[in-house]
């Protein structure tokens, strides 16, 4: 299959149920924590998988994200992935930012890394903030349930 910029825009945002939920808790396993859960598409044509990762000892060195599978291909392509800054103290490197992995048509098609198109942001500092950010990104529908939102500030003026 040749994918496209629109497809693969249309995969990371149709809206998506889950339909394997994630464990109740986290799973240390090797000094990370894990959790996965699988989504499809609430007209049930696309199916994903989710992880979830973060470091015990680095908390901020986290990795959350969409893979798909596609039904008429052996194995998954991954999508987006949402990171907090591992590995490197250099102010230019991404790897020292919070920053999104996302796939571009060329990258797939060519058989390179899907995600090697690089996003810094400053749109979360922590794993659960990447959660609510990513959860939103890929429209997963009843989260709630299982990642609330943190708690807003006490003192934030509300309108």
């Amino acid at each position: 299959m040749e994918y496209t910029d629109s497809f693969i825009e249309e995969l990371l945002t149709c809206p998506k149920k889950i339909t394997k939920a994630p464990a109740r808790e986290m799973k240390l396993d090797r000094g990370h924590w894990k959790n996965n859960f699988e989504v499809e598409s609430e007209n049930g044509e696309f199916k994903f998988s989710v992880f979830i990762r973060y470091n015990d000892t680095f908390n901020e060195n986290f990795s959350i994200g969409l893979d798909y599978n596609p039904r008429e291909e052996p194995g998954t392509i991954a999508l987006i992935r949402s990171n907090g800054p591992h590995g490197s103290t250099k102010q230019w490197d991404h790897h020292g930012r919070t920053h999104t992995h996302v796939a571009s048509a060329e990258t797939v098609n060519n058989g390179l890394k899907p995600e090697s198109n690089i996003e810094i942001t400053d749109r979360y500092t922590s794993w659960n903030e990447a959660l609510q950010f990513f959860v939103k990104r890929v429209n997963i529908q009843g989260t709630q349930v299982y990642f609330p939102p943190p708690q807003g500030n006490l003192f934030e003026e509300t309108e």
